[in-house]
C-alpha cells in the first residue's frame, strides 16, 4: 500500500479528521481576520503624510474592528475546542499533541490584547 493512499485515509479514525478539519477552519478564520485586521487598524502617521498634509486617521473603524474581535473570538473557541477534543482523546499515549492549535490560540490572544490594550 502506498502512503498517503485513498485506503490509509480511511483508516484514519473520525476524530482524527475532525480535529484536523477544526484546525483548518480555525487557520482560515484567523487569516481572514487579520485581512480585517489590516484595514480596520488606525493609519500610520509618516514623513509624507506631514510634509503633503494628508489626513491620517487614528482610530479604529468601528465596524471593521468589531468584526475583527468576533472572527478571533470564534477562531479562539474553535482552536480551544479542538485542543480540549485532542487532550480528551489522545491523553492517554500523550504523544499526539497538535502544535498548531496551540500556536492558533496564542496568536488569538495577542490579537485580541492587541485590539483592546492599544496598536
Amino acid at each position: 500500500m502506498k502512503r498517503g493512499s485513498l485506503a490509509d485515509l480511511k483508516q484514519v479514525p473520525f476524530w482524527s479528521r475532525v480535529l484536523g478539519w477544526l484546525s483548518i477552519f480555525g487557520w482560515f478564520i484567523f487569516v481572514v481576520a487579520a485581512i480585517v485586521f489590516n484595514y480596520a487598524k488606525p493609519e500610520r502617521d509618516t514623513i509624507l503624510t506631514e510634509i503633503f498634509g494628508i489626513p491620517v486617521r487614528e482610530d479604529w473603524l468601528i465596524t471593521l474592528g468589531d468584526l475583527f474581535v468576533i472572527l478571533l473570538v470564534i477562531g479562539l473557541c474553535v482552536s480551544l475546542l479542538s485542543f480540549v477534543l485532542n487532550y480528551v482523546l489522545f491523553r492517554k499515549d500523550k504523544q499526539h499533541l497538535w502544535i498548531n492549535i496551540l500556536i492558533l490560540i496564542m496568536s488569538c490572544l495577542g490579537g485580541l490584547s492587541v485590539y483592546f490594550f492599544g496598536y
